[in-house]
């Protein structure tokens, strides 16, 4: 009882100083300055930053785009009550590290310089990363203006990391004396869920916060607000009316009163599963995507054929059950038990298999733009890992609707939407048996499309993210000390090893790692879909790399003599560590994981080098 009485009063103390800071930290409050109508020299994201509380909400990014229109970077145009456009006008030069995130982002998905609002979510870009690499982009020309800071420093992370170990080994404690079990163990467990608890509670408080300047600007935009809300019906604006209405629009929409203007400019918002734009043909226009039943549909006609045999033999078995029972009875005569079992289980079994046999005939060739990319849960296997049922909605430019279609998952991986395709597929049964690309999509395609290249500003969204140790230095493809990952594994030893053609190599987000550990990484693809990912990290610290095949695969390495000072192989993934560093190389392919010869021959390779 008094070691829990103890456990209670620690997280108590801690709870407290978690508030203290809370409130030491906390937003200053603003309160709306007198309606104005004079716009400050502040960007709509900035603006939406700064009077939403220091969050950035979803509508900075179309507020950012109708800012570009309002400025002539772009145009918005109303084709139609269905379709609107927005057109590159002129190559800028002069767009800040944002604006240009969202302009690459709808030049890679435009035709003749030309795409459609609703298209503006379309791409095969990763959104989550998308967003993260904007936010801190807005974020850091707001510091550069005074109007926001980190809330959390390291000082604060630190303090509150290093006292919730307090509250959670007096909790650990309590649970150990309170378990009857011979080897004590439930108590290191609870003291860890107990710290990770009080951690997730930190990071729920965390985020940016505003400074005085941010404050006085909040409120003048605060007025700026009222003064749009009382002038202008723009609750009811398109995003064409910019022409009209300029750079007020977008400050409207940054403010939460164009939320018409916003649903059309869908920038940061992801695409609809059941509603695609698609430009197959050359001209935008809406489809409708169906994911149907599975009852047959979206199944390879082997698999097809043995479940039709099998329903058949249930249904004639469990027919001819009641049917006896029913001819026991009288109810059913005696000579027609049999024929009727076997009725019913034909039935049964031949729409599938007609459907299968159809399909292995004479399989059609499906030829268009593949509209959406999708993967859907479909129960889970032994193990509890998922199964998966992988889709694509292939458009053929006749129809307003699609059927998706399934396929493999070695199939479907190298896929991207706006991937022009000819695929072999069952009318029938809705399975893919060949695909092939014809041409790739412009967002794979577009090599200034870049969707990563954040500032390295350290603006964490939860404590996790706080970093306590100083930061090495900017993070690039170059290592302090002069180690390039692309130096260990170059294009020729790929040639070499794996037998496929690369091209050149390009910088990529490193395997999760602590934050006191530099990991510099870099990327080769083929068109086929083969990816090699290369990370260094120089240091006695960089000897984290070597779990990182475990934490990847979830397998049990294997050591490998005479490559470094040691080295792990895993499926696909090869570690090893030298007296300069540490590195690791992963081969994804959908073929599956290379053998371990030309993995090990690269890491030999690769090793020599870093020792150089």
């Amino acid at each position: 009882m008094v070691a829990w009485v103890a456990a209670a009063a620690a997280t108590g103390l801690w709870l407290l100083l978690l508030l203290a800071l809370a409130v030491a930290t906390r937003n200053p409050d603003v309160e709306p300055g007198p309606a104005t109508g004079e716009l400050a020299p502040h960007s709509p994201a900035v603006v939406d930053l700064i009077t939403g509380n220091w969050r950035l909400c979803d509508e900075a990014a179309s507020a950012t785009l109708l800012d570009m229109a309002a400025r002539g970077v772009v145009a918005v145009e109303e084709i139609g009550p269905e379709l609107s456009l927005v057109r590159l006008r002129k190559e800028p030069g002069d767009l800040r590290p944002y604006d240009r995130l969202v302009y690459d982002h709808v030049r890679s998905l435009a035709v003749d310089g030309v795409v459609a609002t609703g298209a503006l979510a379309e791409g095969s870009r990763d959104l989550g990363r998308w967003w993260k690499s904007f936010r801190k982009k807005v974020i850091v020309e707001a510091r550069e203006q005074g109007l926001s800071r980190p809330r959390w420093s390291r000082a604060h992370a630190l303090l509150l990391g290093a006292a919730a170990i307090v509250p959670a080994v007096a909790v650990g404690i309590a649970v150990s004396i309170d378990d009857t079990r011979a080897n004590h163990d439930g108590g290191p467990g609870a003291a860890i869920v107990s710290f990770a608890l009080l951690v997730a509670l930190m990071g729920r408080l965390n985020g940016e916060r505003g400074t005085a300047e941010g404050a006085r600007a909040a409120a003048h935009w605060l007025g700026v607000r009222e003064h749009l809300r009382a002038t202008g019906r723009f609750a009811e604006q398109p995003a064409a009316s910019v022409t009209i209405w300029g750079r007020h629009l977008a400050y409207a929409a940054a403010l939460g009163l164009a939320p018409r203007a916003v649903r059309s400019l869908p920038v940061s918002t992801p695409a609809d599963d059941n509603r695609a734009w698609s430009e197959y043909g050359g001209m935008w226009r809406v489809v409708d995507v169906r994911y149907p039943s599975r009852l047959l549909w979206g199944r390879p006609p082997g698999a097809t054929v043995l479940r039709g045999l099998a329903a058949g033999w249930f249904a004639g078995f469990f027919t001819w059950i009641l049917l006896v029972v029913a001819a026991a009875f009288e109810v059913w005569p005696d000579g027609l038990v049999l024929p009727a079992a076997l009725a019913a289980g034909l039935g049964v079994a031949g729409l599938p298999v007609l459907y299968a046999v159809s399909d292995l005939g004479g399989a059609a060739t499906v030829e268009g733009q593949i509209v959406r990319l999708r993967r859907f849960a479909a129960g889970s296997k032994g193990d509890d890992t998922p199964k998966w049922t992988y889709w694509c909605a292939i458009d053929e430019g006749r129809s307003r609707e699609v059927r998706a279609m399934c396929l493999s998952e070695e199939m479907w991986r190298p896929l991207r939407e706006g991937d022009q395709v000819r695929a072999v597929a069952g009318r029938r049964l809705g399975w893919i048996r060949r695909i092939d690309v014809i041409e790739g999509s412009r967002p794979r395609a577009a090599a200034s499309y870049d969707d990563t290249g954040e500032h390295l500003v350290d603006a964490p969204e939860n404590l996790g993210q706080v970093r306590i140790l100083p930061e090495p230095g900017p993070r690039a493809t170059a290592a302090a000390d002069g180690v390039r990952p692309a130096d260990l594994v170059t294009p020729a030893d790929l040639k070499r090893a794996l037998g496929i053609d690369v091209g050149a190599p390009v910088a990529c987000d490193g395997p999760p790692a602590p934050a006191w550990l530099r990991i510099d990484s870099c990327r080769y693809e083929t068109a086929t879909g083969v990816r090699v990912d290369v990370h260094a990290a120089t240091g006695i610290r960089s000897r984290y790399l070597m779990v990182v095949g475990h934490t990847l695969t979830r397998v049990q390495g294997r050591p490998v003599e005479g490559v470094g000072d040691g080295a792990m192989l895993y499926p696909g993934l090869v570690s090893a560590a030298t007296g300069r560093g540490t590195f690791a190389i992963t081969v994804s392919s959908p073929q599956g994981p290379p053998p371990p010869g030309p993995l090990i021959e690269l890491a030999r390779t690769a090793a020599a080098r870093l020792d150089q």
